[in-house]
């Protein structure tokens, strides 16, 4: 059974990351496939407004031309079944405790020539305290050197969140980035999955993905959890309803 062991926790806790081998057996990443792709081309009842093409692709409907899915569990209860999986949640309570909250959730996508995404923070788009949400990246397809696979800084968590200011474009698309000043290349290191693994990363630690120099694509659910004893700090009206995957909920809590 798939199951983080305590030197992985251990690992989270000391690097900001670890990896969940066979967090979901074949069927399931079928499944999965199927369902994305489902969406992707229009087949499937989904928002326009969550889908993101990539930038001076075409806008056409096919996983190939887009960049990302925002809020797939948001429209199809389909992904909140996926988050309330027995392993993934299994492992993001032994890293945030026995009650769990889906803060939500983004498929992205690099097709054939996919863009890179420069080093950032989750937490720095996240209005939540504590800042140590956990991310379960689930790989639809083998993650590589060559397709564009997440690096990460090991240990870049513990700093809290770091300027975001500096604005960086690709193509037709602008978006914002943690300055190269601040990121240490040489401590690097990058997560290579195979299809059904999962690697958990926190909200703080300094992550981003290269390009995909190949002709398949690479595709990766990224699940958010978090505690539900966080705390929303955005206008109380703008606060979502948050599915609660585990435990129980607290007062003035998320």
């Amino acid at each position: 059974m798939a199951a983080l062991q305590p030197a992985q926790i251990d690992q989270y806790h000391r690097d900001g990351y670890t990896v969940l081998e066979n967090a979901l057996d074949a069927e399931e990443i079928a499944t999965l496939r199927a369902r994305v792709e489902g969406i992707a081309a229009g087949d499937l009842p989904f928002p326009e407004a969550s889908i993101e093409f990539a930038p001076n692709a075409p806008r056409e409907r096919h996983i190939d031309n887009l960049r990302k899915i925002n809020g797939p569990a948001d429209h199809d209860a389909f992904f909140v079944q996926h988050a309330s999986n027995k392993h993934l949640l299994d492992a993001a309570s032994a890293l945030l405790g026995p009650d769990i909250k889906l803060f939500g959730d983004q498929l992205f996508v690099k097709g054939p020539g996919g863009m890179e995404k420069t080093y950032h923070q989750d937490s720095a788009y996240f209005h939540i305290e504590p800042m140590a949400l956990a991310t379960a990246w689930v790989a639809l397809d083998d993650v590589t050197l060559e397709n564009g696979c997440l690096w990460v800084v090991p240990g870049s968590h513990v700093g809290g969140v770091k300027d975001h200011s500096e604005a960086w474009m690709v193509g037709d698309r602008e978006d914002k980035k943690v300055p190269d000043s601040e990121i240490d290349r040489e401590r690097e290191q990058p997560i290579l999955l195979k299809a059904g693994d999962c690697s958990f990363h926190h909200s703080l630690v300094l992550h981003r993905s290269g390009p995909n120099n190949t002709d398949g694509r690479r595709r990766g659910l990224a699940t958010h959890y978090m505690s539900a004893r966080s705390r929303w700090t955005a206008a109380p009206a703008d606060k979502p309803d948050y599915p609660l995957l585990r435990g129980r909920t607290y007062p003035d809590c998320v």
